[in-house]
């Protein structure tokens, strides 16, 4: 059964306010607000990125920086979201539809699946940015590390679902909780030295890592 324990009046305050922060900025990708001014600042029209999960997010990176590989598992989705570049006429984003990766494969084989390799092709160290917000999170997030650029920004939405955080928004891990899993205790140990600024509404937290010069 669902719970609403976390339906607080507070909650209920971050709610609406949310609502009408996604309102006044229909074309906003659904980061948390002060993540997004965060990125406003921190892209650069010369920026190559990756993404993996679609959404507002696409159009609205690629009319920020010079190039976007972006990858949807939903071939729904995938239709409605290549629909809407064609018709804001956004030519800088190489969109790919790849399967879902079996839940019941062990970990190295959606490590290797196509929709976490991208059919391998991006090379590392060539990317400014990787939004890690669709499925298989904690495997995109290892693949996504070598990719990055020395002060490549790594994002992760709903971070607190997975990694711990003090966060008050619900399904916050707390320190005491860790890591979701193994899979993602490899992914703070690979990052434990990078640069995180996390910023939470009261329903999320969307966490961004600065990886360190080498």
């Amino acid at each position: 059964m669902r719970s609403f324990s976390h339906w607080t009046p507070a909650y209920l305050c971050h709610r609406l306010a949310d609502r009408y922060y996604r309102a006044r900025n229909p074309e906003a990708p659904w980061l948390t607000p002060r993540a997004i001014t965060y990125l406003e600042k921190a892209l650069k029209s010369d920026f190559c990125g990756l993404e993996y999960g679609s959404g507002r997010s696409t159009t609205w990176f690629a009319q920020r920086v010079k190039s976007l590989v972006s990858v949807e598992h939903n071939p729904d989705w995938f239709n409605l979201v290549k629909a809407d570049i064609v018709q804001k006429g956004i030519s800088n984003i190489e969109y790919h539809q790849f399967a879902k990766p079996d839940v019941a494969q062990n970990f190295q084989e959606i490590l290797e699946s196509e929709y976490v390799q991208i059919t391998g092709m991006i090379a590392e160290n060539s990317l400014d940015f990787a939004l890690v917000d669709g499925v298989a999170r904690s495997a995109c997030m290892l693949h996504s590390i070598p990719l990055l650029k020395p002060g490549g920004l790594l994002i992760l939405d709903d971070a607190n679902h997975y990694l711990p955080c003090d966060s008050q928004a619900p399904n916050t891990r707390s320190r005491i909780d860790g890591p979701l899993d193994k899979e993602w205790e490899q992914v703070l140990q690979m990052i434990s030295n990078w640069q995180a600024v996390w910023f939470g509404n009261g329903i999320k937290e969307t966490a961004i890592f600065t990886k360190p010069d080498a």
